[in-house]
Order: structure tokens, then sequence, then C-alpha cells
């Protein structure tokens, strides 16, 4: 007696493949929709934050970069500024696309500009204290050579002398001032004027040891 053959079996195995197939298929495409579909409402301003958010948000941005020292100096922050201008005119125009990522943009920028701020800064407080260090030891040094030069002067000698050692204190306590505040770039800006009434007492100093 011959063994009966089941002719459906292949025919269960294709519709199994076809069914998974399909299955992946519609995954793929479900995977792709639920990564692209909100990418695609976000561009189209449908889904994410407004322009007004974007633009408050920028605005924060250049607020917190001008904290730490940044000024139109800084070429991030002036692009950033005109980035955020733009942003808002486009926004009065009703161009809700273009005003948001002008706003963004402004706000990458902004903290491009943030990090370059700091990075000054850090320059500045190491020239900064660099500078303190040295004029306050050129200030010492010439206390102690007025100190040891003055006993002998005659009175209008010593007056003008005096007066002269109080502009020179002035002009180094200016830089001194601005470093105890941390004011790096009042310190900087200061120096020349500090090193050159030190060395005018000096020379002064000097000539009337002789």
């Amino acid at each position: 007696m011959e063994a009966r053959v089941d002719r459906r079996r292949p025919d269960r195995r294709m519709f199994v493949i076809m069914l998974m197939r399909r299955v992946a298929v519609y995954a793929l495409a479900a995977s792709a929709a639920i990564w692209g579909v909100p990418k695609i409402l976000i561009e189209l301003g449908v889904l994410g934050p407004s322009p007004d958010e974007t633009i408050a948000a920028a605005e924060r941005a250049l607020e917190a970069a001008r904290t730490y020292g940044a000024t139109p100096a800084i070429p991030a922050f002036a692009a950033a500024q005109k980035e955020l201008e733009r942003a808002r005119t486009l926004a009065a125009q009703n161009h809700r696309r273009e005003a948001r990522h002008a706003s963004k943009r402004a706000q990458d920028l902004a903290v491009e500009a943030q990090r370059a701020a700091l990075v000054h800064r850090d320059e500045a407080r190491t020239q900064a204290t660099r500078i303190y260090n040295d004029l306050d030891r050129q200030v010492n040094d010439l206390e102690k050579l007025y100190s040891a030069v003055s006993p002998g002067l005659e009175k209008a000698s010593l007056g003008e002398l005096l007066s002269l050692m109080k502009v020179t204190r002035m002009s180094t306590g200016v830089v001194f001032l601005a470093y105890e505040r941390e004011d790096f770039p009042s310190v900087i800006e200061g120096e020349s004027k500090a090193r050159g009434a030190i060395a005018q007492m000096r020379s002064r100093l000097e000539a009337a040891r002789r």
C-alpha cells in the first residue's frame, strides 16, 4: 500500500515565508515612520518649539556668552548677534521655519562664543597674574631704593621724589585694584602706564643716589 503524500506542506511553508517577509517589510516601514515622521513634522514646525521659543533660547545663550566676557570682537559672538536679528525679522514676517533655523544657528554660534570667551578669560587671567607679580616686585624694589636714598636728600629734592613716588604708587595701585577685582583686561590695559611710572621713578632715584 503506497504512502500518502501531503501535498499541502510546501504550500504552507511558502505561505509562512511570505507572511514573514511581509511582517519584516511592515516592521521596517514602521521603524522608518517612527524615526522619520517626527523629524519631518519638526522640520515643518508642527512639532517642536515655536520660533518665539527658539529665539528666546538664542537670546539666553547670547546673554550667557556676554556674561563670560564675550564681545563683538569674538567672530562667533558677532555672527550670533546677526543671526538672532535675522531670526527676529523672519519671525515678524511669519517665516516660521526660516526663523527657527536662524535662531538655532544663533544659539549654536552663541555657545561657540561662550567657549571662546572662557578661553580668552583664562589667557587674560594668566597674563594679568604675570603683570601683577612683576609690578609688585618692582614697586617693592622702588620702596627699598627710596628708603635708602631719601635720608640724605635736601628738602626740595625729597619733596619732588615724594610727589613722584605718589604718582607711581597711584599708577600701579590702579592695576593692583583691577587685579583684585578680577578685571583682567584693565590690568593688561594699565600695564604700560604703570611700567612707565616705575621706570621714571627708578631713573630719578638712581640719579639722586649718585
